[in-house]
């Protein structure tokens, strides 16, 4: 009897712990995902879009699904991560209708796109800001490539608090208050936010937000 008054004591935890991150399943919350980042993005085959820290392509292969063909230029540091061989497979798993050569390749560095100037409508981010180590040279030179009247899109995972750096990161997430200095610092106005339907543990969220450059 002690021992199994024990083990429900030890799993108990656990218990409410599992009850908070599947309280909605996974593949209900990506849906959310999605649907909330395609509701603001809206790209048409006349934008002219980069993704700023692509990685492996899943998510710009998820979101390519919603729109007509068009190209896309994704941008990292790291081409280990980032290539038509990563991005082939997410192609295979996520949108097979989508052809490879939709995806043109560009790799910067810590502070630098090495994107050309005034060029793109619509740049994405998508979980990037936070692991920028120089975020103001990143955020001039992204804006520098951005058209007069173009739009910043970011998808960002924020805390109420200060937490410890997350599996998988190289610096911890912003607080929601940080993240919104930081793009007043550097003239970002935000147009439209929403929150973005998330299995977080009460003090981490995400939220998608629309931006233009303040003047």
């Amino acid at each position: 009897m002690r021992t199994l008054i024990l083990l429900l004591v030890l799993s108990l935890p656990a218990l409410v712990w599992g009850q908070k991150r599947t309280a909605v399943p996974v593949n209900q919350l990506v849906q959310g995902r999605l649907d909330t980042i395609v509701s603001l993005l809206q790209l048409t085959p006349q934008d002219v879009v980069a993704d700023i820290g692509s990685g492996n392509g899943k998510n710009l292969v998820r979101l390519s699904a919603y729109y007509p063909p068009m190209r896309y230029h994704v941008e990292d540091i790291d081409s280990s991560t980032c290539n038509r061989r990563t991005f082939s497979k997410m192609i295979k798993a996520y949108n097979p209708a989508i052809s490879i050569d939709s995806f043109t390749f560009h790799y910067g560095t810590p502070t630098a796109t090495n994107l050309p100037k005034q060029y793109f409508t619509k740049i994405l981010m998508i979980a990037v800001l936070h692991e920028f180590d120089s975020r103001d040279e990143m955020l001039a030179d992204i804006k520098s490539i951005l058209q007069p009247g173009g739009l910043i899109y970011f998808e960002e995972p924020l805390t109420t608090t200060p937490r410890p750096v997350e599996k998988g990161c190289r610096n911890p997430y912003l607080t929601e208050a940080a993240f919104r200095e930081i793009l007043q610092r550097n003239r970002i106005e935000i147009i439209r936010e929403k929150p973005i339907p998330d299995a977080g543990d009460g003090q981490r969220y995400r939220k998608f937000f629309q931006c233009k450059v303040g003047a």
